[in-house]
């Protein structure tokens, strides 16, 4: 310990460079956006999130399931995510 307390430039540091890479996120989106205003349908992002293959691998792991009712939730939460992404899209929704 020093009479001038602990050094918090280390901390510091990071808010410019935190703000720096909030402001590329940034920049991104509004480059999306314009593609979209272009081309009339938003482009993809190179890997969009699955939370189907969350619910496969926490049920894999699940040692108090049998295989029956380990595909049948499976099953019902592709049809939910299925369901999900054809709200987003628009389009017509089957069930």
């Amino acid at each position: 310990m020093t009479a001038e307390g602990p050094p918090i430039y280390y901390f510091k540091t990071v808010i410019p460079i935190a703000g720096a890479l909030v402001m590329l996120q940034g920049l991104a989106e509004i480059m999306r956006c314009i593609v979209c205003l272009r081309t009339g349908e938003w482009p993809s992002r190179l890997k969009d999130v699955e939370e189907i293959d969350v619910v496969a691998e926490q049920l894999a792991r699940s040692e108090h399931i049998d295989t029956e009712t380990r595909e049948a939730a499976i099953g019902r939460a592709q049809n939910i995510d299925r369901v999900a992404r054809q709200r987003g899209l628009g389009g017509d929704i089957e069930t």
